[in-house]
């Protein structure tokens, strides 16, 4: 594992519990459930300047107790540069209670939209990186219950006909106390990935997962193409006790996703 993701790995794992720590003045290591959920994506060596660049953020909350204490956060920020041609997008959702009768959700989502006017017999191409960080820690079961979600995709869409010409999925889940543990990674034959790092640790009070993919896309248009670059990512936690009679289980989002490392808890 290079410098690099260990320095994106040690800010998010490092810097989002003391936020939440900060912001509401309850310990995580103290509380009994915690979710975490946060991820990042960069865009950059874009082989050519896009004609246009849009982002779109969404954030939401909800929290609800009875007699126990629960707090949530989310945030999504976008940035990108066009000289040189650079983009990235970060998500954060967090959860966090104790004592008991308590629900909280936190749900952040970013998107980026790029434009590219390709010209015939043209190669287009850039790099890409990206980065899915999902903790949970309950100290009850199984009358507590933390889970964590976050989905990563990027596709290049054909806008005069309306095709996806290729894709990049990542994905992961974490369920304390469950069974739903997975991670997952898809692409098109034309993502190539370089790069593949994922440390899991499922089952037990606490569990984690981190990813980082690193990978480059290129392709040759042999006709004039107005070209759609969207990537979408989305957050999800939720802590709950006891678990409420209607269930508000988050889903991982459906799509082109294969599981390609799943283990249940024994």
């Amino acid at each position: 594992m290079n410098k690099k993701i260990r320095l994106i790995q040690n800010f998010f794992l490092v810097a989002a519990p003391i936020l939440a720590s900060s912001a509401f003045g309850i310990s995580p290591s103290k509380a009994a459930t915690f979710a975490i959920s946060n991820s990042q994506v960069e865009f950059e060596n874009f082989s050519q300047i896009s004609s246009d660049f849009v982002s779109f953020t969404d954030t939401d909350t909800l929290t609800d107790s009875k007699n126990g204490s629960v707090r949530a956060i989310a945030n999504a920020n976008v940035d990108f540069l066009e000289a040189p041609a650079f983009a990235t997008n970060t998500n954060l959702s967090l959860a966090f209670g104790e004592n008991q009768d308590y629900l909280g959700l936190a749900d952040s989502q970013s998107e980026i939209i790029g434009n590219f006017d390709i010209q015939a017999d043209t190669n287009f191409s850039f790099n890409f990186s990206a980065f899915l960080n999902l903790e949970t820690s309950i100290d009850n079961p199984p009358a507590e219950n933390a889970r964590a979600s976050g989905d990563i995709s990027f596709l290049l869409f054909d806008l005069e006909n309306n095709n996806i010409l290729d894709f990049f999925s990542l994905t992961g889940n974490l369920t304390t106390e469950g069974e739903n543990d997975f991670i997952g990674l898809q692409t098109s034959e034309r993502v190539n990935i370089s790069q593949a790092v994922a440390d899991t640790n499922f089952g037990g009070n606490e569990e984690s997962l981190v990813a980082f993919i690193r990978g480059k896309y290129e392709r040759n248009f042999a006709n004039e193409t107005n070209l759609a670059l969207i990537e979408f990512k989305r957050n999800r936690v939720r802590v709950t006790a006891p678990e409420p009679s209607i269930s508000l289980a988050l889903l991982v989002s459906s799509g082109v996703i294969g599981v390609v490392l799943k283990r249940r808890r024994k």
